[in-house]
């Protein structure tokens, strides 16, 4: 190999060197695939760790997520009109929401003890039709010794006539109307709950001398022409004379006794053909009817007790928990549409806001602003608006509540999860609302400054 001329002037001593650098880096080179393939993975190694090293740059405070936050709080500052008229929308649905669950709660409470006040309180020993054509029939006696039951309240035999009859305050049978007539012990009439505007019920006295004395349904007594019980009237019925001591007004839920007029039990022991099978009635204290049930028919009728028919409500609990899903169910529909309707209004209200303030984003994105910082900033406005809302609707709907259960006179049932779950439903509707506006935004170019 021929040996190289050395080098006489700057110029060539510049070739020189450039040369024999080129000769060391391809000597240095690697040669084959793996020598390249680690020469490679070492300098992405070195490049990686000198990325390591470099300390990262620090966000502005515009960028940051509290920056965010702060820029949406004064960003609502600047339009508190438009921010409460927008939480208002959500603060209605956020009540509807809190009023339904809070007054189904409170009104099933209400209609539980509605329930419980009538179920399991009510048993009825009966005869049968064929044994009041054989002469059996209940007697004083043993309504007596029925309402000796351990549990009982009251109780009384009653029986209604197979037909109705005419009933006037004349003896001539000027007006007529036609009126149930019902047999029945002052216990009876006890057990049913009578409450007399005028005057009062027979008494025990009048039953066992067989007094010729009734008492009339209110509605009867208006028809009939009795205002008032001054100077001992009387009522006709089909002519028999009967003295009326008392008006009273139709228990509730017993429309059978609406219009009637109620006469001594005589019919009803007598075992009268006229009249229907005799039955007791019985008022127990709350759960005591099924012990109440067992007894009664031996307390009635000791002879041929398994003859006696024996009633008593039905468990009503299913029935009364469908009743209290379906009106809550109904309520939380008319509660989702409040809602949705706020959350269209703030989507639309947060739309409107990005079209008005297209020269602000685009400003902020040409100075750096990235399209996420651009996002979260209405995200954040329209989170908060939510949350606006759900305070105000939390605070609206509990005292919604509150106002219609002391007017029903309901005792007040609120589950506390309300007063937590009111505000944060308020942010997520806002947070769901405000989405397509806040990616709306952040796709407006930095060049929207320049046109404006």
């Amino acid at each position: 190999m021929a040996r190289k001329r050395r080098p006489e002037t700057d110029t060539e001593l510049l070739d020189y060197v450039s040369t024999d650098a080129a000769d060391e880096a391809v000597a240095a080179e690697p040669r084959g695939r793996k020598a390249r393939k680690a020469a490679k993975q070492a300098d992405k190694a070195e490049r990686k760790a000198a990325k390591a090293q470099v300390p990262k740059r620090q966000g502005r405070f515009g960028v940051l997520s509290m920056g965010i936050a702060y820029e949406a709080i004064q960003s609502l500052r600047g339009r508190s009109m438009r921010t409460w008229m927008t939480a208002i929308g959500i603060a209605l649905g956020i009540a509807a929401t809190v009023a339904t669950v809070g007054l189904s709660s409170t009104s099933a409470a209400a209609i539980a003890e509605r329930f419980d006040a009538t179920e399991a309180t009510q048993v009825t020993v009966a005869f049968s039709n064929n044994m009041r054509d054989a002469g059996y029939a209940p007697t004083l006696e043993s309504s007596q010794r029925v309402r000796d039951i351990n549990g009982v309240l009251e109780a009384g035999i009653y029986c209604v006539s197979g037909e109705d009859r005419a009933a006037s305050r004349t003896e001539n049978q000027d007006y007529v109307r036609d009126v149930p007539v019902f047999g029945m012990e002052p216990g009876a009439m006890d057990a049913f709950g009578f409450t007399f505007v005028q005057g009062a019920a027979f008494d025990a006295g009048h039953v066992e001398r067989d007094d010729k004395v009734a008492v009339v349904d209110e509605s009867a007594a208006r028809d009939l022409g009795f205002s008032s019980l001054e100077g001992g009237p009387m009522i006709y019925l089909d002519g028999e004379e009967y003295a009326l001591v008392g008006i009273y007004t139709a228990p509730e839920g017993e429309a059978k006794l609406t219009g009637a007029v109620i006469v001594p039990p005589t019919p009803c022991t007598a075992a009268d053909p006229d009249y229907a099978a005799a039955e007791v009635f019985i008022r127990t204290d709350l759960g005591a009817a099924d012990k109440v049930a067992e007894t009664a028919p031996t307390a009635v009728f000791p002879e041929g007790a398994e003859n006696l028919s024996v009633s008593k409500p039905s468990d009503l609990r299913s029935f009364r928990k469908g009743v209290e899903n379906e009106m809550q169910a109904l309520l939380l529909g008319l509660a989702a549409v409040s809602l949705v309707i706020g959350a269209v209004s703030v989507s639309n209200t947060a739309l409107v806001s990005v079209m008005e303030r297209r020269s602000e984003i685009g400003l902020r994105r040409a100075v750096g602003a990235a399209r996420r910082a651009v996002a979260m900033q209405f995200v954040w406005e329209s989170t908060l608006i939510g949350l606006i809302g759900g305070l105000v609707g939390t605070v609206l709907g509990v005292n919604v509540t509150a106002i219609v259960s002391l007017y029903r006179d309901w005792q007040i049932v609120f589950d506390p999860m309300l007063f937590g779950a009111g505000p944060v439903i308020g942010a997520v509707v806002g947070v769901v609302a405000g989405v397509y506006p806040a990616w709306r935004a952040s796709r407006i170019p930095p060049a929207v400054t320049l046109r404006a």
